[in-house]
């Protein structure tokens, strides 16, 4: 099992910390998902999901940092790459210009694969670059969601 590095772990403490809101060194498992998309992992719903009974082995509906320690060492998610996100915006990209209409990506975001409600897709959009036919940049808009490499 691969060991955090330091600042892996110094990352990691800090996350848990945010969401210990009353300090018992435990969080609730309703958010191990976004405590783990914190730390710079990205597991799909399923597989928060499928973490849940492990992080949670006393039903007591809460884990401590040991628990979140052992998870982000011993699970890996896929990473998605820039490209692969560009990749799969082009599917969109009928006429091959770079832009998808909102309207469609609202549409996808809302109806398939993992649904994200109305609320979250203005979250996710809030920031991006429209044109004034309604259409996003989607090169732009990948490059600004991802987590520089650097």
């Amino acid at each position: 099992m691969p060991k955090l590095s330091q600042e892996q772990l110094s990352d990691a403490q800090d996350a848990f910390n945010l969401y210990d809101r009353d300090g018992d060194g435990k969080i609730q498992i309703s958010d191990l998902g976004t405590l783990l998309r914190c730390c710079g992992k990205n597991p799909t719903n399923a597989e928060v999901e499928n973490l849940k009974p492990e992080a949670d082995s006393s039903n007591s509906g809460s884990f401590n940092f040991e628990t979140l320690k052992t998870l982000l060492e011993k699970y890996t998610f896929k990473a998605d790459n820039e490209q692969d996100v560009k990749d799969c915006f082009r599917i969109f990209d009928k006429d091959g210009t770079g832009f998808v209409p909102v309207s469609e990506l609202r549409h996808v975001l809302t109806t398939l694969g993992e649904k994200l409600s109305a609320a979250e897709v203005d979250d996710l959009l809030r920031d991006a670059e429209v044109d004034d036919n309604g259409n996003l940049n989607y090169a732009t808009f990948v490059h600004m969601l991802m987590p520089s490499k650097n």
